[in-house]
This record gives C-alpha cells, sequence and structure tokens, in this order.
C-alpha cells in the first residue's frame, strides 16, 4: 500500500527528527528547513498530501509560505498545519485566515500530532473523493445531454430520410406503366418488388433509428420471426460470397419491436461482411431455431476471428478497432437486444471465424 506523503518545513533539526520519528511508520516523511527550500521542493517534487509548517523561520517566515501556496493552483489544496511555540497562540486567527486548516503547539507532543494528521488527512480523503464524485457526475451528466442532442438530430436526420425514402415508393406502380407488348417487363417487375421492399425495409429502420435513445417508434408486437430476416434476403444479394441459411420450420411467435430485431440483423450481417472481406473465400451461415421457450439467431463468419482482448470490449460504447468505425453498431445491438430481455453472445476463434448467438424470449401466443 502506497503511504500517503507528509512534507515537514523546520528551521531546527530536532524538530525535524521527533516528527519524522513520530509519523515514519505510518507515512512517506520528508523534511525541508525554510520557507524558500519549500517552495523549491513542491516545484520539483510530487504533490505531499499534508505538509507541517513551522511559524517562525529564518528568512521567509510560515505566514508567507502559506500565501504562497494557497496563490498556486497545485498548491492550494494542500492542508497546512502551522506547528508554533506556545507564545505564538495569539497569531493562530491569522494562520487560519491564510488558509491553514490547524495548529500544533510546540513542545511537540506525539499523540497529538499523529492525530491531528491522520484527522486532516481523512478530511482530505473525504473532500478529494467528493470532487471525485462530482466530476463523475458532471461527466454523466454531460454525455446524457449529448445523447439528448445526438437523439434529437438523428431524429430529425431519421425523419428526412424517411420523407425522401416514402416519395420513392411510386416505384411500385412503374410496372404498371409499361405497355404489355415489352419482352422485359417481367425483369422489370421483379427489380421495382426488389427496389420497393429495400425502401419499406429503409423506412421502418429510419423510424427507429433512435430507439437505442428513446423509447419511441411502433410498439411491440406478437409475430413471426422469418419476416424479420427480411433485411438478410436484400443484404445477401450485394454479398459477394455464400450465404448459407438454416431456419426451423414452425418458429414460435417472437414478441418484438420488429424494425429494432431488423436493424439488430442489419449489424450484425453487415459486420460479418466486413470480417470476412479479405477472405479468399467468403461464407456467412445465418440459424434460426427454437428451444426451452427461447428463439435463436446466430450470425458466423468463416472471417480471421476477434482477438481475445479485444472480445470485453465489443459491446461498449463507441469502442471500434476500424479506422473509420462509429463504436456504435455492436452496441445498439446491445441495447436493443437488452430492452427485449434478451441476450447476445459472442463465440470466436483467431484464425476460425466469429459467431454472434442472440437469444430472445418468444411471445407465449
Amino acid at each position: 500500500m502506497i503511504k500517503q506523503r507528509i512534507l515537514v518545513v523546520d528551521d531546527t533539526s530536532s524538530n525535524i527528527k521527533i516528527l519524522h520519528a513520530i509519523l515514519q511508520n505510518e507515512f512517506d516523511v520528508s523534511a525541508v528547513v525554510d520557507g524558500q527550500e519549500c517552495l523549491d521542493f513542491l516545484s520539483s517534487q510530487p504533490v505531499p498530501d499534508l505538509i507541517l509548517l513551522d511559524v517562525m523561520m529564518p528568512g521567509m517566515n510560515g505566514y508567507e509560505v502559506c500565501r504562497r501556496l494557497k496563490q498556486n493552483q497545485a498548491t492550494k489544496d494542500i492542508p497546512v498545519i502551522f506547528v508554533t511555540a506556545m507564545g505564538e497562540v495569539e497569531d493562530e486567527t491569522h494562520g487560519l485566515e491564510l488558509g491553514a486548516v490547524d495548529y500544533i503547539t510546540k513542545p511537540i507532543r506525539p499523540p497529538i500530532v499523529l492525530a491531528r494528521v491522520k484527522s486532516h488527512l481523512l478530511i482530505k480523503n473525504q473532500h478529494d473523493q467528493l470532487k471525485k464524485s462530482i466530476s463523475i457526475m458532471e461527466h454523466d451528466s454531460e454525455m446524457m445531454q449529448q445523447k439528448a442532442d445526438l437523439g434529437i438530430q438523428a431524429g430529425g436526420l431519421a425523419h428526412d430520410i424517411n420523407n425522401i425514402l416514402a416519395a420513392c415508393l411510386f416505384i411500385e406502380f412503374l410496372p404498371e406503366h409499361l405497355p404489355e407488348s415489352i419482352p422485359e417487363k417481367t425483369l422489370v417487375q421483379e427489380d421495382a418488388d426488389s427496389i420497393l421492399r429495400s425502401l419499406q425495409l429503409g423506412c421502418e429502420i429510419c423510424q427507429g433509428y433512435t430507439s437505442y435513445l428513446r423509447d419511441i417508434g411502433s410498439q411491440a408486437k406478437a409475430q413471426p420471426v422469418l419476416p424479420l430476416l427480411q433485411p438478410i434476403d436484400m443484404y445477401s444479394r450485394q454479398f459477394k460470397g455464400k450465404t448459407i441459411k438454416n431456419y426451423s420450420e414452425n418458429l414460435p411467435l417472437l414478441f418484438c419491436k420488429g424494425y429494432q430485431i431488423k436493424r439488430v440483423l442489419v449489424n450484425l450481417f453487415t459486420n460479418a461482411c466486413q470480417a470476412i472481406e479479405n477472405q479468399i473465400q467468403q461464407v456467412i451461415t445465418i440459424k434460426v431455431w427454437s428451444a426451452e421457450g427461447e428463439i435463436f439467431i446466430s450470425m458466423q463468419d468463416n472471417g480471421p476471428g476477434i482477438p481475445a482482448e479485444v472480445v470485453p470490449d465489443i459491446f461498449k460504447e463507441r469502442f471500434t478497432t476500424r479506422e473509420n468505425g462509429t463504436g456504435l453498431g455492436l452496441f445498439i445491438v446491445k441495447e436493443i437486444i437488452d430492452s427485449h430481455h434478451g441476450t447476445i453472445k459472442v463465440e470466436t476463434k483467431e484464425g476460425k471465424g466469429t459467431i454472434f448467438t442472440l437469444s430472445l424470449p418468444e411471445s407465449g401466443e
């Protein structure tokens, strides 16, 4: 355990020896013999936790030393206890006005010295802890305000994008305006349907874009699981590798906010694509099954895996290992799954790939 540091300032060597003998077993004690040496010591050494300061010294007396200490930002919070002869007690008020916390009178009495030192160090520790707590509270308050501001901005952005996407939904009616004689009309219809599904999905995601910050959007409801995997179909068309799907039949309903679960799957699939972008053979395997009242969805890639030292941090806000990453993807995933009373687990081995597995309670309907 690191001992607290005490600086003794006294021009009498016998007083220094006595104070050192009293304090050395419990504290790290240093000593200087005049005021200027005290100031020089503090400018070059770690700041002590408490100073025992003689009042009457040649050159710069203890009062002047104390005044300078309290004017210095680096030393103003160090508790100062004056050590004074009986004849100087009438100056006690002056010393306290300068910022000292206490007086010890000479001749020095060991039990009094030890008790006063411990008492004021305890007060200092409590003061330091209070400042630290206040600092943490202020930081948390600032972060909450930043999140609130981010929520407002993201909500406005999502609203604007949603309007743009909604205006594009007219593509649903485009094939109707094409003559039946056009040979490619069937292909146009298929492409229009695909684009329409993508736009509808984009609208859903925009509606819930800031849901991890604020509880907004459509209400949770019991719904089938497989339609929630629609984003996988859309994104896998653009994926250059192989997508293997293993979906169980007769799955129970899932009570959830559908757009949020779709966001989770989009994030996990996108992460898997990024993880294997440098692999010669790129394979993503998605499995869906149910057991014991739970619905499981796993996303497995054959990438290089996640380094072991990184795994504990992957769900933390703003944590990322990608140069252009935001550190929000997996954080949002975890927030959404937690809000649905589910779990998300990761299994990874370097060189063997990674599996993310979601577990969500079935609706019971």
